[in-house]
């Protein structure tokens, strides 16, 4: 069976992008939170910038969209951000604002660059293989980019028997995704796949994977004895 996926985006975004935050995320986050607030190099991003008392009053003109730890801690327990990438746009325009502000090179930039540095280092050995204990999509959400790429990459690796079992699939729970028109060949469009689709895909590629690790298994023992 000839399967055809249709041209996505290269780019991907990290696994950990499109998570929703909820308690488990928070507490994941919290860590990364308590190790900057023990680095000496982090205190001057801990508050918001008070360009009074520091006398850099072209500050708030410069930096109209100021950010800082503390707010960020704040937003997060107040459930101010939905996923990780909200999350991280205002954890990223605290390194930014401190880079537009600040001459390059100056210690106030290498502070911001080493606590980036030391966030991002963490962000990525905590939620490298994290997977969400709660994923809350909504009937009918479409794919986002990176999960396009990621299911079209999936999809290429199948053998042709869970080629054929995907494709039943789709065809009964979203038939407008699959075009058949050339004869012998089938398309998946990926702009046809909601979430929900998609996790029962999954679910189906890993319930195969656990009956073909199984019999491989038995087959092992088999030899064994």
């Amino acid at each position: 069976m000839s399967i055809i996926t249709t041209p996505t985006k290269t780019q991907k975004d990290p696994p950990y992008l499109t998570l929703e935050i909820g308690n488990e995320e928070i507490k994941i986050l919290h860590k990364i939170f308590e190790i900057l607030e023990g680095d000496p190099l982090a205190y001057d991003f801990l508050e918001p910038v008070d360009y009074v008392a520091l006398n850099i009053l072209d500050y708030p003109k410069i930096i109209t969209n100021p950010m800082d730890l503390g707010t960020v801690k704040k937003n997060l327990y107040a459930n101010t951000y939905p996923t990780m990438k909200e999350f991280l746009d205002d954890i990223n325009l605290i390194w930014r604002n401190c880079r537009t502000y600040n001459q390059p090179g100056s210690d106030i930039v290498k502070m911001a660059n080493h606590c980036e540095k030391i966030f991002n280092k963490n962000l990525e050995k905590l939620f490298k293989n994290y997977k969400s204990k709660k994923i809350i999509r909504g009937d009918g959400e479409k794919l986002s980019s990176s999960d396009k790429v990621k299911f079209a990459e999936i999809i290429r690796t199948q053998n042709n028997e869970t080629l054929q079992q995907i494709v039943k699939l789709i065809l009964k729970e979203a038939p407008k995704a699959i075009d058949d028109s050339d004869s012998g060949k089938f398309m998946i469009k990926l702009g046809g796949i909601d979430y929900r689709v998609y996790d029962l895909i999954i679910k189906l590629i890993e319930n195969y994977m656990n009956k073909e690790k199984e019999k491989e298994k038995k087959a092992i023992d088999n030899i064994k004895k």
